[in-house]
């Protein structure tokens, strides 16, 4: 077995992705009691009109009206609804005050038409918050659930290396989200019937007023409107801030479960993050200090940071702890596992199919991680490894050119993915091409083509295509492949530059020449400098403080070229070569 040691952008990634997903349930939730308010708020408006047409005269009401006692068939009329709210409420464990009230009412001989109004509308609102709460309920015991389980499995399968996970019990879940966690001591259910104590007050308040100043009731149905608004942004709040809270504490709960010793901050990096999230990105601490707002997420309502392991030479322990298992064994944990899969293995316990490992075995593993795809020794391996590590799909069902040379080639693609993770997602798969030479494509993928690969002393050159591809193959000038690889790279770095200022794929309609974006870059770099005429190879022939010739094709190949010349020659590389990637690093780095 070989344990992939991902470094520490791999665990940033997985990570960001988790808390992507936990935030949409967040969303999801918030989504639910959007149309809860909706509705209420329809019923409400429904209710006043109503009224107002059964007691108004010309369209408005006076407080002496409003105070006027129902009369027998009316107050008869009113105990149905009531009686029915009270029945309601008994199977729906509706607020213990508020049946309390309408048991009250129930029993009353006497009640006036404003006081009739103001319980039907208090009715629709318990009822909407008891909905709300139970919404809120249950997506923060799935987020937390889901948060635990994940982080194993994604700690689990990123090591190699799993063994047996104590199921979550529904007591223990109930014990963590009903824990008060902020600074003024109150649960998020408390902080929902804060919020419905207050919404209730505020329409009961706007109504009256409607009716001692005799208006139209149209003026208090948009008053009553803002108010249900401003309460509907505040469960937005509460939602989002809660589900940031339990998914960080899921993952403090898991880590120390697993024994990981330090975490890592992890933000979403784009313009609506915040300054503290910002300054604390990246930061590390010892999980001894994990205290939310402070060290740990959430830093500020609507949160998206999040956390990730920080594996140093802590790492053993994470070993000696799987050593140590329930039930004493371990297993090797395939790269390809699903969460399902993942789930049914170390969850259920069911270890069909799966090879079991010693102590000495992990620490042989450990002995043997793989930091580069340089350091692969297979092709089997390679294709775990990037698959593990970069999400790249490594194909070979026809058949490449010799071992070698592929590596090579990734490595550069590699190297490119590591200077640039912001574009990884760009970057898809290596495979081979049915039909061309190796094809860089704007979808993210580089495909190879072993027809086109003749000998062993090669290297690759371009060639463009159209329809957004570029074709790479081999011409008997040299014999490096990184540099093809990064140079390719450089390609799938314009799309994902252009794709950042479109919020959306090109695929099959990139023409780079029309993308004003992408070719500002280049031209930004250009300005005051020049491609020296001097250096007329192809990517092998780069000469220190010159870029190759071949830069001069196109603002496409410029760019590659500059990619690949940084790449090849680091800080001895072309002036204009280090403003590009410069400017690349600005944008996507």
């Amino acid at each position: 077995m070989v344990i992939w040691m991902k470094n520490s952008q791999y665990w940033k990634e997985r990570f960001e992705l988790l808390e992507q997903v936990q935030n949409q349930k967040g969303r999801q939730c918030y989504v639910e009691i959007e149309k809860q308010y909706l509705e209420a708020q329809r019923r409400i408006e429904g209710k006043i009109s109503s009224w107002y047409m059964r007691f108004a005269k010309n369209n408005n009401i006076s407080i002496k009206e409003a105070r006027r006692l129902l009369n027998a068939g009316e107050l008869e009329e009113l105990k149905w609804d009531v009686h029915q709210y009270i029945k309601y409420g008994r199977a729906n464990e509706i607020n213990g005050a508020w049946m309390a009230q309408l048991e009250n009412a129930s029993a009353r001989a006497h009640i006036n038409r404003m006081e009739a109004l103001k319980l039907q509308m208090q009715q629709e609102l318990e009822v909407m918050f008891g909905n709300q709460l139970d919404s809120i309920d249950s997506a923060m015991r799935d987020i937390y659930k889901a948060g635990y389980y994940h982080t194993a499995y994604e700690i689990q399968t990123g090591i190699g290396i799993g063994w047996d996970f104590a199921t979550l019990d529904r007591n223990k879940i109930s014990k963590v989200i009903h824990k008060p966690w902020a600074v003024d001591g109150k649960n998020f259910s408390e902080r929902v019937w804060g919020n419905r104590k207050k919404l209730v007050n505020e329409i009961h308040t706007e109504l009256t007023q409607n009716i001692i100043l005799g208006e139209n009731p149209q003026k208090a149905i948009n008053a009553i409107a803002k108010k249900m608004k401003t309460s509907k942004n505040v469960a937005g709040r509460l939602v989002m801030t809660e589900e940031a809270f339990f998914s960080s504490v899921a993952q403090k709960d898991c880590f120390k479960e697993l024994d990981i010793e330090q975490f890592e901050v992890v933000a979403t990096l784009d313009s609506h993050t915040s300054e503290i999230c910002r300054r604390m990105d990246g930061k590390a601490f010892p999980m001894s200090q994990w205290e939310v707002g402070v060290t740990a997420p959430p830093f500020h309502v609507w949160c998206r940071t999040t956390t990730a392991p920080a594996f140093g030479d802590e790492f053993d322990n994470v070993g000696k702890r799987a050593a140590r298992g329930a039930d004493g064994k371990t297993y090797y944990v395939p790269g390809n596992m699903t969460y399902k899969e993942w789930q049914k293995t170390f969850v259920e316990g069911d270890k069909t199919g799966l090879q079991e490992t010693m102590p000495g075995d992990i620490i042989k593993a450990e002995e043997a991680r793989i930091q580069s795809v340089k350091d692969t020794q297979t092709f089997a391996e390679m294709q775990n490894y990037m698959k593990d590590c970069h999400g790249v799909v490594v194909d070979n069902s026809v058949g490449l050119l010799d071992f070698q040379s592929v590596k090579e080639g990734v490595h550069g693609i590699e190297y490119i993915i590591r200077e640039f993770p912001q574009a990884k997602s760009s970057f898809k798969a290596v495979g081979t091409a049915k039909n061309g030479l190796m094809c860089a494509r704007y979808d993210g993928s580089i495909n190879f083509n072993p027809s086109c690969y003749k000998t062993r002393e090669s290297a690759l050159y371009n060639h463009g295509v159209g329809e957004g591809m570029v074709q790479i193959g081999f011409h008997p000038k040299g014999n490096n492949c990184f540099g093809s690889g990064a140079h390719e790279s450089g390609h799938i770095l314009e799309k994902a530059l252009i794709d950042k200022v479109s919020g959306e794929s090109i695929l099959g309609t990139l023409n780079w020449n029309d993308c004003t974006y992408a070719k500002s870059i280049v031209s930004d770099a250009c300005k005051n400098t020049k491609i020296l005429p001097e250096c007329k190879g192809m990517i092998n022939s780069q000469l220190k403080g010159a870029i190759s010739q071949y830069a001069r094709t196109s603002d496409s190949e410029c760019l590659a070229e500059a990619v690949c010349d940084v790449a090849l020659n680091g800080e001895d590389a072309a002036p204009l070569s280090k403003e590009i990637w410069k400017l690349l690093k600005k944008e996507l780095g």
